[in-house]
């Protein structure tokens, strides 16, 4: 089982919240009033080794901020339930019991809910980048080595040749990839701040 510090919604959500925080501050446009939200489900409620529900953890973003809420669809009690968690906070995300969740669905479903947001894509990309860059010590050096000196430099190492910025959605899909990588390296390191 993976560390929760591995895992790819504690590197990839909250650095999502922060950039999203960073483009409205920077006049990106957003059709306020309208709630996106995404379920991931996590893992089956079971009892006496019978499924009886599902996990699931919901995501949505309304008046400007990402949340987060762990629930039970059988049991009101249950321990898996949570409060609302502000998706912003990192160490709040870790404590979310993820489950089962998987990469390649995981980055998928996050990608069209992107889309989904209807977000100006050049600022929206832009923000990744600086939320990449002051969140983490640069130049950063790798656990293998490998020094960076910045985000966009990271990011562009190995890029597929085929993904380009007219194909938006499997763009966006690899630079979030790149960014839940870019935050784990960091922690890693101790180069998170």
């Amino acid at each position: 089982m993976s560390k929760p510090d591995e895992l790819h919604p504690v590197n990839a959500i909250p650095p999502l919240a922060w950039a999203l925080e960073l483009y409205l501050k920077a006049g990106g446009k957003y059709k306020e009033g309208k709630s996106v939200e995404l379920i991931f489900p996590v893992q089956d409620h079971r009892e006496k080794l019978m499924k009886k529900g599902t996990h699931d953890i919901y995501m949505w973003f309304t008046k400007g901020k990402i949340s987060l809420r762990a629930r039970c669809d059988y049991d009101r009690k249950c321990s898996f339930n949570s409060e609302r968690i502000d998706g912003a906070d990192r160490e709040a995300v870790k404590k979310l019991n993820w489950g089962e969740a998987k990469s390649d669905t995981f980055f998928k479903a996050l990608r069209k809910w992107v889309m989904r947001l209807d977000l100006d894509f050049v600022t929206f990309i832009r923000a990744l980048n600086t939320v990449c860059d002051n969140r983490v010590e640069i130049p950063l050096t790798t656990k293998y080595g490998r020094t960076f000196q910045k985000f966009d430099e990271y990011r562009r190492n190995r890029w597929p040749e085929e993904i380009t910025p007219d194909k938006r959605d499997m763009f966006i899909e690899e630079v979030l990839v790149r960014v839940s990588f870019w935050i784990q390296s960091a922690y890693q390191v101790g180069a998170l701040k």
